[in-house]
């Protein structure tokens, strides 16, 4: 096999990323795994357990939350050498919820309150800016119908986003069930439908009138899908929705979501919603409200959720449920610039002396009180060795010499000032 080998002797596709994916570098993955710990955190004070799902699962488990039924596109599938069954990466820990929740916890008192945190790697088409894979954290409500579990999920949306530091954010709350109200008993195919719907949700009025104009639709639904896209806003939405409606499917939609809107409000977070009924994107299984979070100027969610009451009897346990996920990466990035990056901390330990053994035991007396430490293994001029501790972010860097034993050179790395400290009142800084 031939290969076009860059300078260094590896193929040069070796030292490139697929499109898509990302490394992340010491600074960016503290943050980012500082704004997990945060989410986690609030999931765990509101309740919810964590469970650890699988990276691959058999293709199948995936298949009742497709996009659409049978799409072969969204998953990443192969054949296990082992035993020729078809495996897919996980795409959505939506439906592994799912199953833990019938599998798992069959005869489990309800509600189950469950979280989650990992990665979901999805095949996208190929633009700019758009990620193969997403860090995420979650939480699932399994068990209850009543829209005061909606709100709980959007308020713990909430909740999560302050803790993870965003500001000015606005919940963006849907009813899928509004619209399928509106297109039901119509007779179109279901090519016709799609685009009827793609219409709505990219909120593109020249497509939307187009279709209107040729699509075999009465006058009277025509006039509520060309003011569909514009049904947006605070809670008059639903006092203007409610003299369009005709089909009770659609009124009860609305009553719905009216109900959820008050309990938000009794969480006192009626100022971070926004109602948009024309906010239909999202996953095929959702049946009831849906919420995206948005900061402004920026068009990627920071979470998507809703409620799905069909998925769970697919995984042998038929149970209401609602749930959402936040992505990390988008809000990393929407934290107000790169930051700061963590604040400098622990023990670096530069050793002058033949033996080694009491820098091994000063750095082990160090991380047994749970400060950080770590030596210096390479021989070099002391200043050398001091702005290397510098550039992995120690705060302190504790020298030892001979010529002052037993006490240690203590060096402030942002200061520059240097002490000379017994070897208990070191330990007792860096535990400060």
């Amino acid at each position: 096999m031939t290969h076009r080998f860059g300078r260094a002797g590896a193929p040069a596709r070796h030292r490139e990323l697929p499109p898509g994916l990302a490394d992340r570098l010491p600074d960016e993955a503290a943050r980012l795994h500082a704004v997990r710990e945060a989410c986690l955190a609030e999931l765990a004070r509101w309740g919810y357990r964590l469970v650890g799902t699988p990276l691959l699962e058999h293709a199948d488990t995936f298949e009742p939350a497709l996009p659409e039924p049978g799409d072969e596109t969204f998953l990443y599938r192969f054949v296990d050498r082992s035993t020729g069954h078809v495996l897919a990466i996980r795409a959505d820990f939506t439906p592994q919820i799912a199953r833990i929740a019938g599998t798992r916890f069959p005869e489990a008192t309800l509600p189950l309150r469950l979280c989650y945190e990992g990665s979901v790697v999805r095949h996208v088409p190929e633009r700019r800016g758009m990620s193969r894979e997403i860090p995420q954290v979650g939480a699932e409500l399994l068990g209850v119908r009543d829209p005061e579990a909606d709100a709980e999920g959007i308020a713990l949306v909430v909740a999560c986003l302050e803790a993870a530091g965003i500001e000015g954010f606005k919940v963006d709350l849907g009813q899928v069930e509004f619209f399928r109200g509106v297109v039901e008993g119509l007779d179109l195919a279901p090519g016709e439908l799609e685009a009827l719907r793609g219409a709505v949700a990219r909120k593109d009025l020249s497509d939307l009138e187009g279709l209107l104009e040729i699509l075999p639709i009465p006058d009277r639904r025509k006039e509520i899908l060309a003011e569909l896209p514009l049904l947006a806003g605070g809670t008059e939405v639903l006092d203007r929705a409610a003299t369009l409606v005709d089909s009770e499917h659609s009124v009860r939609a609305l009553e719905n979501l009216a109900r959820v809107v008050e309990f938000v409000g009794v969480h006192g977070l009626s100022d971070r919603l926004t109602l948009d009924l024309g906010e239909i994107r999202g996953i095929d299984y959702h049946t009831g409200v849906i919420y995206e979070a948005f900061v402004p100027h920026r068009a990627v969610p920071l979470c998507r959720g809703g409620r799905y009451d069909r998925l769970c009897a697919a995984y042998g346990r038929d149970l209401p449920a609602t749930g959402f996920s936040l992505d990390l990466a988008a809000i990393l990035s929407a934290l107000a610039g790169p930051g700061p990056g963590p604040e400098p901390e622990g023990v670096f330990l530069i050793n002058f002396e033949p033996d080694r053994r009491r820098a091994l035991l000063l750095a082990r007396r160090f991380r047994r009180q749970g400060s950080r430490a770590a030596r210096d293994l390479i021989r070099r001029p002391l200043e050398d060795s001091l702005a290397h501790a510098r550039s992995q972010g120690f705060r302190w860097a504790a020298v030892i010499e001979p010529q002052v034993a037993p006490a240690v050179r203590w060096v402030d790395l942002a200061s520059g000032a240097t002490e000379l400290l017994a070897e208990d009142e070191v330990v007792a800084r860096a535990r400060a």
